[in-house]
Protein backbone atom coordinates (compact mmCIF):
# COMPACT_ATOMS: atom_id res chain seq x y z
CA UNK A 1 0.00 0.00 0.00
CA UNK A 2 2.93 2.34 0.99
CA UNK A 3 4.20 1.80 -2.68
CA UNK A 4 1.18 2.98 -4.73
CA UNK A 5 0.60 5.60 -2.45
CA UNK A 6 4.06 7.54 -3.06
CA UNK A 7 2.87 7.22 -6.77
CA UNK A 8 -0.26 8.55 -6.05
CA UNK A 9 0.83 11.58 -3.85
CA UNK A 10 3.75 12.23 -6.66
CA UNK A 11 0.82 12.43 -9.56
CA UNK A 12 -0.92 14.89 -6.54
CA UNK A 13 2.63 16.90 -6.61
CA UNK A 14 3.17 16.99 -10.10
CA UNK A 15 -0.47 18.34 -11.03
CA UNK A 16 -1.15 20.73 -8.32
CA UNK A 17 2.15 22.14 -7.02
CA UNK A 18 3.53 24.49 -9.14
CA UNK A 19 6.91 24.33 -7.66
CA UNK A 20 7.24 20.56 -8.52
CA UNK A 21 8.62 20.49 -11.65
CA UNK A 22 11.63 18.40 -13.45
CA UNK A 23 14.54 20.60 -13.55
CA UNK A 24 13.91 21.32 -9.71
CA UNK A 25 16.42 19.74 -7.96
CA UNK A 26 16.59 16.59 -6.81
CA UNK A 27 16.36 17.03 -2.86
CA UNK A 28 13.38 20.05 -3.07
CA UNK A 29 11.33 17.54 -5.15
CA UNK A 30 11.74 14.77 -2.88
CA UNK A 31 10.96 17.30 0.06
CA UNK A 32 8.00 18.48 -1.43
CA UNK A 33 6.44 15.11 -2.72
CA UNK A 34 7.53 13.90 1.57
CA UNK A 35 5.16 16.89 2.67
CA UNK A 36 2.13 15.23 0.94
CA UNK A 37 3.18 11.87 2.50
CA UNK A 38 3.15 13.27 5.79
CA UNK A 39 0.07 15.20 5.63
CA UNK A 40 -2.22 12.36 3.96
CA UNK A 41 -0.75 9.47 5.06
CA UNK A 42 -3.24 8.62 7.82
CA UNK A 43 -6.38 9.32 5.91
CA UNK A 44 -4.88 6.67 3.39
CA UNK A 45 -4.80 4.02 6.41
CA UNK A 46 -1.10 4.12 6.53
CA UNK A 47 -0.20 3.06 10.25
CA UNK A 48 3.72 3.55 9.64
CA UNK A 49 5.55 6.45 9.43
CA UNK A 50 7.77 8.61 6.68
CA UNK A 51 11.34 9.85 6.38
CA UNK A 52 12.99 12.77 4.23
CA UNK A 53 16.63 12.53 3.90
CA UNK A 54 17.33 10.46 6.84
CA UNK A 55 20.90 10.40 8.05
CA UNK A 56 22.96 7.37 10.22
CA UNK A 57 26.27 7.16 11.45
CA UNK A 58 27.87 4.25 10.26
CA UNK A 59 31.97 2.67 10.10
CA UNK A 60 33.86 2.73 7.13
CA UNK A 61 35.91 0.33 6.29
CA UNK A 62 38.79 2.17 7.88
CA UNK A 63 36.82 2.65 10.92
CA UNK A 64 35.85 6.05 10.25
CA UNK A 65 32.39 7.52 10.93
CA UNK A 66 30.44 8.49 7.63
CA UNK A 67 26.60 9.35 7.13
CA UNK A 68 24.19 7.80 5.26
CA UNK A 69 21.32 9.73 4.24
CA UNK A 70 18.12 8.09 2.22
CA UNK A 71 16.21 9.63 0.23
CA UNK A 72 12.60 8.80 1.24
CA UNK A 73 11.98 5.39 3.78
CA UNK A 74 8.48 4.35 4.70
CA UNK A 75 8.64 2.67 8.44
CA UNK A 76 5.99 0.19 10.20
CA UNK A 77 5.79 -2.23 13.05
CA UNK A 78 2.47 -2.58 12.76
CA UNK A 79 1.72 -5.82 10.38
CA UNK A 80 3.09 -9.00 10.91
CA UNK A 81 6.11 -8.12 8.90
CA UNK A 82 8.42 -5.39 9.84
CA UNK A 83 8.50 -2.98 6.91
CA UNK A 84 11.36 -1.02 6.20
CA UNK A 85 11.06 0.70 2.52
CA UNK A 86 14.03 2.97 0.85
CA UNK A 87 13.39 4.69 -1.90
CA UNK A 88 15.84 6.31 -3.86
CA UNK A 89 15.06 9.24 -6.53
CA UNK A 90 16.93 9.66 -9.79
CA UNK A 91 15.79 11.37 -12.99
CA UNK A 92 16.50 9.37 -15.82
CA UNK A 93 18.79 11.21 -18.11
CA UNK A 94 21.22 9.91 -21.13
CA UNK A 95 23.50 9.41 -18.21
CA UNK A 96 22.29 5.67 -17.24
CA UNK A 97 25.04 5.70 -14.81
CA UNK A 98 23.33 8.04 -12.82
CA UNK A 99 20.61 5.89 -12.34
CA UNK A 100 22.82 2.45 -12.27
CA UNK A 101 25.75 3.74 -10.94
CA UNK A 102 27.32 3.97 -7.49
CA UNK A 103 24.95 6.93 -6.90
CA UNK A 104 22.05 5.20 -8.11
CA UNK A 105 21.09 1.43 -7.86
CA UNK A 106 24.52 0.21 -6.72
CA UNK A 107 24.20 1.90 -3.56
CA UNK A 108 21.53 -1.06 -2.73
CA UNK A 109 23.99 -3.76 -4.29
CA UNK A 110 27.81 -2.67 -2.97
CA UNK A 111 26.88 0.71 -1.07
CA UNK A 112 25.89 0.89 2.30
CA UNK A 113 21.89 1.23 1.29
CA UNK A 114 19.00 -1.51 2.72
CA UNK A 115 21.52 -3.06 4.60
CA UNK A 116 20.05 -6.85 5.94
CA UNK A 117 16.86 -5.38 3.62
CA UNK A 118 15.13 -7.92 1.39
CA UNK A 119 13.31 -5.65 -0.46
CA UNK A 120 13.98 -1.82 -1.87
CA UNK A 121 13.28 0.74 -4.66
CA UNK A 122 14.19 3.11 -7.17
CA UNK A 123 12.35 5.73 -8.45
CA UNK A 124 13.16 7.31 -12.06
CA UNK A 125 11.70 10.79 -12.44
CA UNK A 126 11.02 11.55 -16.13
CA UNK A 127 9.55 14.44 -17.83
CA UNK A 128 6.01 14.46 -19.35
CA UNK A 129 6.88 13.65 -23.03
CA UNK A 130 9.41 11.15 -22.12
CA UNK A 131 8.66 8.09 -24.41
CA UNK A 132 12.39 6.55 -24.49
CA UNK A 133 14.23 6.38 -21.44
CA UNK A 134 12.44 3.41 -19.86
CA UNK A 135 13.01 1.37 -22.92
CA UNK A 136 16.65 2.74 -23.33
CA UNK A 137 17.20 1.80 -19.10
CA UNK A 138 15.81 -1.99 -19.78
CA UNK A 139 18.44 -2.71 -22.80
CA UNK A 140 20.92 -1.52 -20.75
CA UNK A 141 20.25 -3.69 -17.93
CA UNK A 142 19.79 -6.53 -20.97
CA UNK A 143 23.28 -6.40 -21.26
CA UNK A 144 25.44 -9.34 -19.66
CA UNK A 145 28.57 -6.89 -19.15
CA UNK A 146 25.99 -4.38 -17.11
CA UNK A 147 24.28 -7.50 -15.47
CA UNK A 148 27.56 -8.70 -13.85
CA UNK A 149 28.61 -5.85 -13.10
CA UNK A 150 25.15 -5.50 -10.85
CA UNK A 151 25.83 -8.79 -9.52
CA UNK A 152 22.54 -9.45 -11.05
CA UNK A 153 20.88 -12.93 -10.40
CA UNK A 154 17.78 -14.40 -12.89
CA UNK A 155 15.02 -16.20 -11.95
CA UNK A 156 13.46 -19.76 -11.71
CA UNK A 157 12.68 -19.15 -15.67
CA UNK A 158 16.72 -17.37 -16.53
CA UNK A 159 15.15 -13.78 -16.82
CA UNK A 160 17.14 -10.91 -15.02
CA UNK A 161 14.55 -8.49 -15.24
CA UNK A 162 11.17 -9.71 -13.88
CA UNK A 163 8.07 -7.60 -16.15
CA UNK A 164 5.45 -7.39 -14.86
CA UNK A 165 6.94 -6.76 -11.10
CA UNK A 166 5.61 -9.38 -8.57
CA UNK A 167 6.10 -6.80 -6.35
CA UNK A 168 2.85 -4.00 -7.19
CA UNK A 169 2.32 -4.44 -10.66
CA UNK A 170 0.36 -1.30 -11.14
CA UNK A 171 2.97 0.54 -10.09
CA UNK A 172 6.41 -0.57 -10.07
CA UNK A 173 7.61 -1.43 -13.67
CA UNK A 174 9.84 -4.52 -13.38
CA UNK A 175 12.14 -5.97 -10.77
CA UNK A 176 15.59 -7.48 -10.59
CA UNK A 177 17.79 -9.45 -7.53
CA UNK A 178 20.84 -8.59 -6.89
CA UNK A 179 23.79 -10.69 -5.02
CA UNK A 180 24.86 -8.92 -1.73
CA UNK A 181 28.39 -8.97 -0.54
CA UNK A 182 27.41 -11.09 3.11
CA UNK A 183 28.03 -8.45 5.51
CA UNK A 184 25.21 -6.60 3.95
CA UNK A 185 22.91 -9.36 2.57
CA UNK A 186 19.84 -10.25 4.46
CA UNK A 187 18.71 -13.97 4.89
CA UNK A 188 19.28 -15.47 1.54
CA UNK A 189 22.16 -12.86 -0.08
CA UNK A 190 19.80 -11.16 -2.36
CA UNK A 191 17.70 -8.07 -2.51
CA UNK A 192 15.16 -7.24 -4.56
CA UNK A 193 15.04 -4.00 -5.95
CA UNK A 194 11.63 -2.41 -7.58
CA UNK A 195 12.32 -0.02 -10.21
CA UNK A 196 9.24 2.70 -10.56
CA UNK A 197 9.16 5.56 -12.72
CA UNK A 198 7.09 8.83 -11.94
CA UNK A 199 6.83 11.52 -14.66
CA UNK A 200 6.55 15.79 -13.77
CA UNK A 201 4.28 16.93 -15.53
CA UNK A 202 6.30 19.95 -16.44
Amino acid sequence: MAVSFIASMWDRCSHRNPEFFYKKHEPKLTELLYMELYMNSQSAGLTGFWQNEPQHPMLDEEGKVIRIRKDIVYLSNQAAQRLNLIFEFKKITNNRSAYLGKDGLSRFITGNYAIDEPLAFMVGIMKADDENSIDALYRSLCNSAQQRALRMVHDVHGQYIVKPSKIVDSVVTFDTEHNRPPEKAPKGGTITVGHIFLRCST
